[in-house]
C-alpha cells in the first residue's frame, strides 16, 4: 500500500527562490566587514620558468598597500590530494595558473596597480603539454624530484578472460576517444574571504561545498590545525563540483590577512575565473568492446590517460566513477580497466558534474552504436539485450538495487515514434540514443560518509533543523526542511533550516555524489523522529500545550556509513540531547553493496 504524504510530493516554492529573484540574496561578493581590504594574486606569465627574481619593493611603497606576499615570506605547507603544491610558489613555476605573490590594499584597484608593480624575472624552461609527449624520455620534468612526469597514482582493474573474448568475438569495435577540459562557469566567481581574531583564530567566508573538509585542510596548509577554523557558507553561485578541494586562493587570502592584521577577501574576475578555476580534466580512453553474434557483450578493454596538469586535484581520482561505467553501464563479464596519470604544464583538473561518467559514457555509448552498425542490428535492440537489470552483480561487485534502462529505453522509443513535427526545406533530423547511471546515496570515498542533524522544537511550535548539508544552489533546504515537517506533522512554513556555519552546524562529509537527499535526509527524519516520541500527547504547537508552559525538545542524529568485512551497509545512529542516552539501529544495506 503506498503510503500518503502531505508535504512531501507537494509542489513548493524554492527556499530561496524569493530572495533570488527580487535581487536580496547577499552573496560572498556582496560582503563587506569593517577595515576590509582588498586581495589580488599575480601569476605566472610562463608555463615553465625558474623564478629568478621577485621584486616587491615598488609595490609595497605604493600608499594604500597593506601587505605583498611572496612564496618566500611564508612557510611552504603542501596541500592538495597529493601534497604537491603551495600556495605561493617558489623558485620555479609549472603552469599559467601558478601563483607568484599576493597583494592586499585598500580597494581591489590599488591591489591591481600593486601587482602592475611586481618585477618578476623569469628563466624560461621547456615545457610539455601533450601527456604522450611527457612520458618519452627526455621529456621536461614538471617536478625535477619525482624523476619522471609519470604520476603515482593508478586504477587498475581485471575480471574475467577478456583476452580470449576479444579473440573469439563476432565484433570487436576499437577506438580512441579525446575529452577536453571543460570550465563550469559558475554566474559566481571563486571568492574568499578571511578574518583573523586577536587570539589566533581564523574565520573563513568561502564558496566551499565541503566545509569541515576544508577546514582540515585549510589548518593543515596554515600550520594551525583545523580546530581553529572556522567556516561560513553564504549563498553562492554556483558549484558543480568545483567547490570539493582546498585551492590557493583560500590559503592567500588568509595569509594576507594574517599579516596585514585585517580582514581580506579575494574574488575573482570572469577572466581569472578561466584561468585558475579547476574544472574538468582533459582525458584520452581507448575502449575496446567485443560482442557475439546477437550483440551481446563479451568483453571491454580500457585505458585511460589523464592529463594531470602541474598539481593534483580531484580531476585525477575520477577513473573511480569511469570504471562503474564500463563494468556497470551494461551487462559485460569480463572487463579490464587501467589508466596513465600525466604530470604536465597544463593548468590542473579538479571535479565537475558526473565526475568521470560523462568521458566514460561518451566512449562507451559511442561504442554501442559502432557495434550494432558493426553487426547490422538496431541500436535499442542491442542495448536492451544488454541493459543491466536489479538484483545484477557486476564484475565489480556491486548488487544494482535498482536499475530502469529497460523502461526509459522503451519509454524513449515510444515517444520517438509519435509523429514528429514537419522538417524545414532543406533540414534532416538525426536521432541519438544513449543512457547513463550514477551513484545515487553517497559515494564511498571518504572513511566517514556521515551526515549529522539536529532538529530542535520550541515552546511556539517552531521548528529548527541544524544540518551539516551545504545549500549549493540545488535545493537541499527545502527538501530537508519538507522532510522534517512531514515527519513532526507541521505546516513547512513553521521549520527553519540552519547550515552556514561549522561551529553550529554538525559534522557532514559535503555536498556532492547526490547524496544529500538520502543521507542527510534520513538524518534529518531520524531526528525528527526522536522529537516526536519525545512530545507529549499535546504537541508544543498546540494552544493547550502553550497555556501549560510546555518545554522545548531536541534530538540528533547521524546518518552515515561504515564498511564490514567487505560488506557496504549504512548505519543510522542518534544520540538523544535529552540526556537519556543514545540509540544506534542494527546497520542496513545501502542502496549499493559489496558482496
Amino acid at each position: 500500500m503506498t503510503r500518503s504524504f502531505d508535504v512531501i510530493g507537494t509542489t513548493v516554492p524554492k527556499r530561496d527562490g524569493a530572495e533570488k529573484v527580487t535581487g536580496r540574496t547577499r552573496y560572498l561578493h556582496d560582503l563587506v566587514l569593517p577595515r576590509l581590504a582588498h586581495g589580488k594574486i599575480l601569476r605566472s606569465q610562463h608555463p615553465h620558468a625558474r623564478l629568478v627574481r621577485v621584486d616587491t619593493r615598488r609595490a609595497s611603497a605604493l600608499p594604500g598597500v597593506l601587505a605583498v606576499l611572496t612564496g618566500d615570506d611564508v612557510e611552504p605547507r603542501p596541500f592538495g590530494v597529493a601534497k604537491d603544491q603551495t600556495a605561493l610558489k617558489r623558485g620555479k613555476v609549472r603552469s599559467v595558473r601558478d601563483e607568484v605573490a599576493a597583494v592586499a590594499a585598500e580597494t581591489p584597484e590599488l591591489a591591481e596597480a600593486a601587482l602592475a608593480l611586481i618585477d618578476v624575472e623569469y628563466a624560461e624552461l621547456p615545457a610539455v603539454f601533450d601527456p604522450r609527449v611527457a612520458l618519452v624520455p627526455g621529456a621536461p620534468l614538471v617536478h625535477e624530484e619525482l624523476g619522471g612526469n609519470a604520476h603515482t597514482l593508478r586504477y587498475q582493474f581485471s575480471r574475467g578472460d577478456v583476452d580470449r573474448a576479444l579473440a573469439e568475438a563476432a565484433a570487436v569495435v576499437d577506438d580512441t576517444y579525446r575529452l577536453p577540459f571543460v570550465t563550469q562557469a559558475c554566474l559566481g566567481t571563486m571568492v574568499a574571504l578571511a578574518d583573523w581574531d586577536p587570539v589566533g583564530n581564523l574565520t573563513m567566508w568561502t564558496t566551499t561545498q565541503v566545509p569541515f573538509l576544508y577546514r582540515r585542510d585549510l589548518g593543515e596548509a596554515l600550520g594551525i590545525g583545523g580546530d581553529r577554523v572556522r567556516v561560513l557558507q553564504p549563498p553562492v553561485g554556483g558549484n558543480f563540483g568545483r567547490g570539493l578541494d582546498l585551492y590557493p586562493i583560500d590559503v592567500i587570502a588568509a595569509l594576507l590577512a594574517l599579516h596585514c592584521r585585517r580582514p581580506v577577501k579575494i574574488e575573482f574576475d570572469r577572466v581569472e575565473e578561466f584561468i585558475a578555476c579547476p574544472g574538468r580534466e582533459p582525458c584520452t580512453i581507448r575502449l575496446r568492446t567485443a560482442a557475439d553474434r546477437d550483440g551481446r557483450l563479451l568483453a571491454r578493454d580500457a585505458h585511460v590517460t589523464i592529463d594531470n596538469g602541474a598539481y593534483t586535484s580531484w580531476g585525477s581520482t575520477t577513473p573511480y566513477v569511469m570504471l562503474a561505467t564500463v563494468a556497470g553501464l551494461y551487462r559485460v563479464p569480463s572487463v579490464r580497466f587501467d589508466t596513465t596519470i600525466v604530470y604536465t604544464n597544463n593548468p590542473y583538473s579538479g571535479s565537475m558534474r558526473g565526475y568521470g561518467n560523462p568521458e566514460s559514457t561518451f566512449a562507451v555509448e559511442s561504442q554501442m552504436d559502432d557495434l550494432a552498425e558493426r553487426l547490422g542490428l538496431d541500436r535499442l535492440d542491442v542495448r536492451r539485450r544488454n541493459a543491466s537489470k536489479p538484483g545484477d552483480v557486476n564484475p565489480q561487485g556491486f548488487v544494482l538495487t535498482s536499475f530502469a534502462m529497460t523502461e526509459c529505453i522503451d519509454a524513449a522509443a515510444e515517444e520517438m515514434r509519435r509523429d514528429p513535427p514537419p522538417l524545414r526545406p532543406g533540414w534532416k533530423r538525426g536521432v541519438g540514443y544513449a543512457g547513463m547511471f550514477h551513484v545515487g546515496g553517497g559515494a564511498r570515498i571518504y572513511r566517514s560518509d556521515g551526515c549529522g542533524a539536529i532538529v530542535k522544537l520550541d515552546d511556539f511550535g517552531k521548528v529548527a533543523l541544524l544540518t551539516g548539508a551545504s545549500e549549493i544552489g540545488q535545493g537541499s533546504e527545502t527538501v530537508l526542511a519538507m522532510i522534517v515537517a512531514e515527519t513532526l506533522g507541521v505546516p513547512l512554513e513553521r521549520v527553519d533550516v540552519v547550515n552556514s556555519d561549522t561551529s553550529v552546524r554538525p559534522w557532514d562529509v559535503g555536498a556532492h555524489a547526490s547524496r544529500t537527499t538520502f543521507v542527510a535526509g534520513n538524518a534529518a527524519r531520524l531526528a525528527a523522529e526522536k522529537v516526536k516520541r519525545s512530545s507529549s500527547s499535546s504537541p508544543p504547537w498546540s494552544s493547550r500545550s502553550r497555556r501549560s508552559g510546555s518545554t522545548s525538545r531536541a534530538a540528533s542524529c547521524s546518518c552515515g556509513a561504515s564498511r564490514t568485512g567487505g560488506f557496504r551497509t549504512s548505519r543510522w545512529c542518534g544520540r538523544d540531547t535529552s540526556g537519556t542516552g543514545g540509540a544506534c539501529s542494527s546497520p542496513r544495506p545501502s542502496t549499493t553493496r559489496r558482496r
